[in-house]
Formats: structure tokens, C-alpha cells, sequence
């Protein structure tokens, strides 16, 4: 009797190193049936490798885009922000943590963690910084760049989900530990950290005393700088995953730090004779850190109903030391100030979804989640000191201060879904709400001094001190007994939505999603402010948005799509943007406004695809937008003239465009391969600009003077992103294995901001960015080295007016080297 042994490799979305052992087949009557004995069926891929995501992309109605983490370890990237940037049509603003999708900054994108909203750590920013993801809890990364009715209305550019990895095959546990150096700090003996930051680990707070401030020094930490006494960055992480009968076990736990210092210069020029309002020489020393713990449950009740259970807390700290010197128009004279910033955040993200299948042709979907988000800067300080004879300068309680705020945020959201299979069409109904109560605190502590007295500027402490308290009096621009009752700000908003869509088989090639989202607005805010006497205010707004969309798909051949989308959205300005309160920093200052109101959105893509062999793909994409009273930052009329704050700026704005991915094995032989993916973005922008008796009318009189121009470029939209990954891939047995990619990045040049009353725009002039990465896996051992920025470009901002172009900010961020080895038991 003969014996057969298949080996059959499959592959299977959602499987990851399963096997299967079919039953031993006996013979029977039929004359010459052959016994199989042991046919085992083998799927070794996951989810996050490149050939699923592009199976997925091929099949889905949708246009969806996924960078997925087999990809992000190849290329050595560590967070969620890297990662994003990897796909076409992004970029990260260098100094701000915003993505910028096809153009569109921050208030245009949505942030969500399987699906569900998660909060911003930043009261300025709409969307939490990846930076503090870690690529290795996730699975892939979604980019939908076209709008579905299932994704929240408020979208311009992108919604960017973070899928977290859920534990499927045999159990492990996994350790690694890592270190980097800055070439351009590593040396720095003197890297200044700040007193009053959080510590190595990112926990620590300080605090005032909230006695009678002018009887009580009520400061607990010093004003000096220390130096840290290891500027080397460190990774330390562990994860591991099992599975006991139903339930599946994923979990992740690290903590991660930073060092980076850089020197350059910042300024702001007006147009008339290039006269500078503010020019500084500027070092900066940047130190983060970043905790991290997520724990993934699944429970397969049975074949049919499923749930799971996701829980993530974050915590993170970034602490930054600017020291300027130079020209402010302020005091009129060249000055020297130490500025000490720092914020920690802790967010804990708590989900909970099911998966049902009712009979044949129902499915039900759901989630709840609940998120806290609490985000202190719980001692920022400043000196300002004459250049000439050192003196710290009285005038104004804001040159000598510091600062303390605490912003929390708590969201109650989730959704249910329910899908019917027909016979030539399916049909969803969904649910989404979300009730968002955000509260922001912040006291200032202003001094002045009653008599001028020259200090050293690296030693603060020596005049500066609780012995000297009589000397100085204090100002939180408050009144009476309310001196250290804080300033505040109150935001609640609640959003209900329901959708529907209809997928149509219109022929075995031609499919046709049609669907509408109609969502309920309604946004509470409350605040009080040093600016405008103290008063108080308010403002409520209700908005009714009816958002149709279309998709449609028609399959060429087996292995070319074409693709047509077409969807109306809106873009809400944010909680920070419309209270009228002041965000103060060294060379600008922010203000709300609390008429600014909400953008609508056309969204039109064509796309083609094709699929060579798996796990490679060839499109092009043309997009365009049409945008409906943009919001933008920008200087305004005000006697500060390096003021801003924010407008419907236009009457209406567009962004068109075009789109190439590229994704193919180049040539293999033996055991190795050479292979290359790659993506290119060229764009366009123009928005008409509203004239001033419009924006005075709605605005309450507050306006901006351009330069004479009626059009202009939109904010944020380069001419040209491109991305080149060339990889080598070498494979000498199941277990072991050599990657080497080096990836170069192109970030075209950008309008960073409108100039008004005559000082000229602000543009992001373009850079290029130079990393390769080495992973060498051997069994259960994986050893990873990192270069990173090898070019080392110049991040900087020029303002250009009518007397030349002048530099508003320039700096390196400096080359990194880095080393990783993790052990898999």
C-alpha cells in the first residue's frame, strides 16, 4: 500500500502558523483508491504581511490603502507616526506631531484604534500623536483616504485606524531590549533637562504652593537647568500571546526614551524693509519618554459569535529646553531667554466589540468604548534677561512666569451594525455616538521685581529664590481671594449618526456601494480667560450634516481594478480653535476664535490597480477636494504683529492631484530576493481668499490684511511626496533569515502659514530623508541595526515678503544609529 504525504501551503487571512490535520481517508471498493494518511494543511502568514493587505485591498469595495507590521520591521519603524508616513500621499509636520494627508493637516483627519475614536494628548491638536503607538502591539495600520458612510463625517484627509494585534497560533514570549545615539547629541555633557520635568521615566510632577503669593514663594522646584548624565536612548519591551481553548491572549508592555538636541535660528520679518520683529539664535534639548501596556482578549463563544476585549494605557512625556538670544520688537533690545517646557499624558483606552452571524445571511457588529485621556503641563517656565547688562526684565508679568495646566478628557462612544446577504446585493445599517466632555485648566504665575538687579542667566536660582521672596511680587491675573483658581475652558460634545449602504452586483465585475450618513452635531462650551478682562463666556452650536457617498468597482480581469468614489464631508474646527483664550509661546501667540464654524468637503477619486502576482501591486490614483470656507491659522490684524489666530479664511479652496504605488519583487534567485516598494504624490492647491469687510462681518470685526492677493495656496499641500524602499531579502531555512532596506523619503515644499498685513507667507521648504535598517533573524533571536536621517536636511521654515526671503525657523534634528535584540521563547 502506498503512503502520500501533501504539503500544501494556504493562505489564510486569519490564520497565523495554524495547522490542520484532515482525517485519514480509508479504502474502500473503488479499485486502485490510494490511502492519504496525514494531509496537512500549512497557513504561515499573518494578517500584517504585505500579500493579505493587498489581497484585501484587491477585494474590497472600498478603497482602502494598509501598511502592515511585517513591512514596518523590515523598514525598522518603531511608532504609528513612521509608519503612516510610509504610505503615499503623507506626510509628518516636523515640531508639531501632525499628519498631513494629501494636503490636509490635522483638524481634516481622524484618529481610531480598532475603529473607535481615541482622544488628542495635545489641547491644540485634534489627533493623539502616533508617535506614542509602538508598532510592535499592532497588527496593521488602516489609511482610508476615500470616505465611506461607515467612518465618522468629520473627514477631509484621511481616517487613520490602528489595528492592535489579536494572539492566534502557538503561545510565546518575547523580550527585547534596545539602544540609540544622536550623533548630534551624544556628546553633549551638558544636555539641559528641566528641574521640574518628569524624571527618566516620565512620571514625575511638580507643583506650586497655593499660599498668599505674596507672602509665600510658591515655587517647589529650581530655575536652573541640570544636565542629564546619559544622553542615550533606550528601548525595553516584552509581549506574548497564548491561547487556552476559546480564549486568545495577546499582551504588550514597554517603555522608551529620547535624547535629541539641535541648534538653529527662528524669526519673524516684516515685508516693508525686512526688518525683523523677532530674531534668535535658538538651542533646543528634547527628551521623551513613552510607557506602554496593551492587553487583547478574544473569546470565540462558537463558530458564529465572537467578542473581544481591548485594553491600552500610554504614557508619555515630553520635555523640551529652548534657550534663544537675540532681537525681540517686545522690549525693542536683544535679549536672552530660557524657556522650560514639559507635558505627560496618560491615556487609558478601554473597548469592548462583538462579531455575531445570525442565520445565513445576518451579521451584527458592535462595540462600546470608554476613554480617559489626563494631560498636564505641570511646570513650564521662562526668563527673559537684557543681553547687554543682564538684567531680568520687569515690564510685562509673561517675560519671567511659569505655568502650570491640566487638560482631561473622558469619551463615551460605540456603534452597531447590521448586515443582510441577498442574492445579488448586500445592505448595512449602522449606529454611531459619541458624548465627548473635555475640561482644560491653566494658572499662570507671573513676577515682577522691585528693582533691576543683573542675574547669570545659567543660574536663575542665585536672585530667583525663596529668601528673595520679598522682592518680588506675583500675578495670575486673577483678583482677591481667586488668586489660584485657574483659568478654564469646557467643551461637550455630542454626536449622533446612523448610515446606511447598499453594495450592488450589478454583473460579476461591476459592483456599486451607494450610501448616506446623516449626523447630528450639538457642541457646549464654556471658558474664562485673562484675555477679554476675565469674563466668562459661552457658546452653543447644533449642525445637521446629510453626507451621501459612492463607491464603485469594476474588475477589468482577475487582476486589474478600476475605481470611482465620490462623497460629500465636513470638517469641524476644534475644541481649542473656537474658544477665545491664549496660547503664548516665545516667537508667536495663539488665540481662539469662537466664530469660526464648519468646512464642507467634495471628496472625487479615480482609481486603477493592478495585481501582477501576490503580494504586488501597481496603482494610480487622480483625486481632487473641494472645500467649502476652510480653516486656517494665520496672522491677523492686532498691534502684536506676530499674533495669530484662526478664520474661515476663504470662500472656498481645491486640491487635485495624482497618486503612483508600486510594489514588486525585482528579481530572485536561489534563496534571496531583490525587492522595491515605493509611492509618489504629485499635488496642486488654490483657495480664494475672502476680503476684509467679510471677515470683519463674520468675525466680529477682527481681520486679516494680505498682501494684495485675492488666491493663494492652501496650508500644508506639498508639490511633491515620494517614497523609495529597495529591499534584500536572504532565506536559508525556515528559521532564519537577513533583511536589508534603505528607504529614502521626499517631502516637497509646503505654504506653512499666510502671511498678513504685509509681512509675507510662510512656506516648509522641501527635504530629504535617508534610512536603512538590517534585521537578522536566527530561530528563536532577532538582532536589529538602524541608521537613521543619514542626510541630516535642514528642517526649515523661510518667510518670504517683498524685501527677500528670510528664515523663520531652521534646524538639524541630527543622524541616529541604533541597536535592537529581542529573544522569542
Amino acid at each position: 500500500m502506498n503512503f502520500r504525504k501533501l504539503n500544501i501551503a494556504v493562505l489564510f487571512l486569519t490564520t497565523s502558523g495554524t495547522v490542520i490535520y484532515a482525517q485519514e481517508i480509508k479504502k474502500d471498493s473503488i479499485k486502485n483508491e490510494k490511502k492519504i494518511e496525514g494531509v496537512i494543511i500549512k497557513g504561515s502568514t499573518k494578517k500584517g504581511t504585505e500579500a493579505n493587505l493587498i489581497n484585501l485591498q484587491k477585494k474590497s469595495v472600498e478603497v482602502i490603502e494598509r501598511v502592515g507590521s511585517v513591512q514596518l520591521s523590515k523598514q525598522g519603524v518603531s511608532d504609528a507616526a513612521t509608519a503612516v508616513t510610509k504610505a503615499s500621499g503623507t506626510q509628518k509636520q516636523e515640531g508639531s506631531g501632525q499628519i498631513f494627508v494629501r494636503g490636509l493637516g490635522d483638524r481634516y483627519n481622524g484618529t481610531t484604534l480598532n475603529g473607535l475614536p481615541i482622544p488628542s494628548d495635545d489641547p491644540e491638536l485634534k489627533n493623539i500623536n502616533l508617535e506614542i503607538f509602538k508598532t510592535s502591539m499592532v497588527e496593521y495600520i488602516s489609511l482610508d483616504k476615500v470616505y465611506n458612510p461607515k467612518l465618522l463625517g468629520d473627514f477631509g484627509g484621511a481616517s487613520i485606524n490602528i489595528v492592535s494585534k489579536e494572539h492566534s497560533g502557538k503561545p510565546y514570549f518575547k523580550i527585547g531590549i534596545g539602544s540609540s545615539i544622536n550623533m548630534q547629541t551624544y556628546n553633549k555633557k551638558d544636555f539641559k533637562l528641566q528641574d521640574g520635568g518628569p524624571g527618566f521615566f516620565g512620571f514625575k510632577e511638580a507643583s506650586f504652593i497655593k499660599g498668599n503669593p505674596y507672602q509665600t514663594y510658591p515655587f517647589t522646584t529650581k530655575w536652573n537647568f541640570k544636565n542629564a548624565e546619559n544622553p542615550f536612548s533606550s528601548d525595553m519591551n516584552i509581549e506574548g500571546g497564548a491561547t487556552f481553548g476559546k480564549l486568545s491572549i495577546f499582551g504588550y508592555a514597554g517603555f522608551d526614551n529620547a535624547y535629541e538636541y539641535s541648534e538653529g535660528r527662528e524669526g519673524f520679518f516684516t515685508a516693508s524693509e525686512g526688518r525683523p520683529i523677532k530674531d534668535f539664535a535658538v538651542q533646543r534639548y528634547n527628551y521623551k519618554t513613552n510607557t506602554t501596556a496593551l492587553i487583547n482578549l478574544g473569546y470565540k463563544i462558537n463558530n458564529h459569535n465572537k467578542i473581544n476585549f481591548t485594553s491600552n494605557y500610554i504614557h508619555s512625556s515630553d520635555q523640551t529646553i529652548r534657550k534663544f538670544n537675540g532681537y525681540t520688537y517686545d522690549v525693542d533690545r536683544n535679549v536672552i531667554i530660557n524657556r522650560g517646557d514639559n507635558k505627560i499624558t496618560s491615556t487609558w483606552i478601554n473597548q469592548l466589540f462583538g462579531t455575531h452571524k445570525l442565520g445565513e445571511t445576518w451579521n451584527a457588529d458592535w462595540a462600546l468604548g470608554y476613554n480617559m485621556l489626563n494631560s498636564k503641563r505641570p511646570d513650564r517656565l521662562q526668563n527673559t534677561i537684557d543681553a547687554e547688562n543682564f538684567n531680568l526684565l520687569a515690564g510685562s508679568a509673561i517675560n519671567n512666569h511659569r505655568y502650570f495646566d491640566e487638560l482631561k478628557d473622558n469619551t463615551l462612544l460605540g456603534h452597531a451594525y447590521l448586515t443582510k446577504n441577498f442574492d445579488k446585493f448586500k445592505v448595512v445599517v449602522g449606529y454611531d455616538g459619541q458624548y465627548k466632555d473635555r475640561k482644560f485648566d491653566n494658572t499662570t504665575i507671573g513676577m515682577n521685581f522691585n528693582f533691576i538687579n543683573p542675574v547669570d542667566p545659567d543660574n536663575i536660582d542665585g536672585f530667583i529664590n525663596a529668601n528673595n521672596n520679598s522682592l518680588f511680587s506675583y500675578q495670575t491675573f486673577q483678583t482677591g481671594d481667586k488668586l489660584f483658581i485657574p483659568f478654564y475652558y469646557t467643551v461637550k460634545q455630542n454626536i449622533q449618526s446612523g448610515f446606511a449602504n447598499i453594495d450592488l452586483n450589478l454583473s460579476e465585475r461591476f459592483i456599486v456601494q451607494v450610501g448616506a450618513r446623516f449626523d447630528y452635531i450639538d457642541i457646549k462650551s464654556r471658558w474664562k480667560d485673562p484675555l477679554g478682562g476675565g469674563t466668562e463666556g459661552k457658546k452653543n452650536k447644533q449642525y445637521n450634516k446629510f453626507l451621501p457617498a459612492l463607491n464603485a468597482k469594476y474588475s477589468i480581469n482577475d487582476k486589474q481594478n478600476l475605481r470611482l468614489s465620490f462623497s460629500k464631508t465636513y470638517t469641524l474646527p476644534q475644541p481649542k480653535e473656537i474658544i477665545p483664550i491664549a496660547y503664548y509661546d516665545v516667537t508667536s501667540n495663539v488665540y481662539g476664535n469662537k466664530n469660526l464654524y464648519p468646512s464642507d468637503n467634495y471628496n472625487l477619486d479615480l482609481k486603477w490597480e493592478l495585481f501582477p502576482k501576490s503580494g504586488e501591486i501597481l496603482s494610480v490614483t487622480a483625486f481632487g477636494k473641494y472645500i467649502q470656507n476652510p480653516i486656517a491659522r494665520t496672522t491677523y490684524s492686532t498691534s502684536a504683529p506676530s499674533d495669530m489666530t484662526y478664520f474661515n479664511l476663504a470662500n472656498w479652496g481645491y486640491i487635485f492631484g495624482a497618486e503612483l504605488e508600486y510594489r514588486k519583487d525585482l528579481y530572485k534567485w536561489n534563496d534571496s530576493k531583490i525587492y522595491t516598494f515605493l509611492n509618489a504624490t504629485y499635488m496642486h492647491s488654490q483657495q480664494e481668499l475672502k476680503d476684509e469687510a467679510t471677515l470683519a462681518k463674520e468675525n466680529d470685526g477682527m481681520v486679516a490684511q494680505f498682501s494684495g492677493q485675492t488666491k493663494d495656496d492652501i496650508q500644508g499641500v506639498a508639490d511633491l511626496l515620494a517614497n523609495i524602499n529597495l529591499g534584500y531579502n536572504y532565506k536559508w531555512s525556515t528559521d532564519n533569515s537577513v533583511d536589508f532596506v534603505v528607504s529614502y523619503s521626499h517631502i516637497g515644499k509646503s505654504l506653512f502659514a499666510l502671511g498678513t498685513n504685509n509681512t509675507g507667507n510662510f512656506y516648509d521648504k522641501a527635504r530629504e530623508i535617508l534610512d536603512a535598517n538590517v534585521n537578522v533573524t536566527l530561530k528563536n533571536i532577532s538582532i536589529g541595526i538602524n541608521a537613521k536621517n543619514l542626510i541630516n536636511p535642514h528642517y526649515k521654515i523661510e518667510q518670504i515678503n517683498q524685501s527677500g526671503t528670510f528664515i523663520h525657523r531652521d534646524y538639524t534634528k541630527g543622524r541616529q544609529i541604533g541597536f535592537n535584540v529581542s529573544y522569542k521563547f
